[in-house]
């Protein structure tokens, strides 16, 4: 059990590095290749993964599938949104989806330290 946590703790602060360094990519307007990999890493698995945390699921591939599935779907369905509403700001939502995620992503890090770490 305490593997899957540090495991768990491990990939938040993973995700969490990449919805930071894409949101900094878009606000400081950077156009390379690196921000496209960025977003596409960000809507393909954090928040998916992040969602999909809370569900105690036992093996990591369903958890991965899962997240990439959820990811994918929550990337289409606020897509889907910004059409039928005619407020097509792909890159605010990219930043407030990023920002969600990292609000629950910085929750999976607190709630997957060890008890001793939690203490201090």
């Amino acid at each position: 059990m305490a593997e899957q946590l540090r495991i768990r703790r491990i990939t938040a602060y993973c995700l969490l590095a990449v919805c930071a360094l894409t949101v900094l990519m878009i606000m400081l307007n950077l156009d390379t290749p690196v921000r496209v990999l960025l977003v596409l890493v960000l809507y393909t698995t954090a928040p998916g993964w992040a969602l999909i945390s809370y569900v105690n699921v036992r093996h990591v591939s369903v958890t991965w599938i899962s997240a990439v599935g959820l990811s994918i779907s929550i990337g289409i369905v606020l897509a889907q949104i910004m059409v039928l509403t005619h407020a097509w700001h792909p890159e605010s939502a990219v930043v407030g989806t990023a920002i969600a995620t990292a609000a629950l992503l910085a929750h999976h890090v607190v709630r997957s330290r060890p008890p001793h770490e939690a203490a201090r």
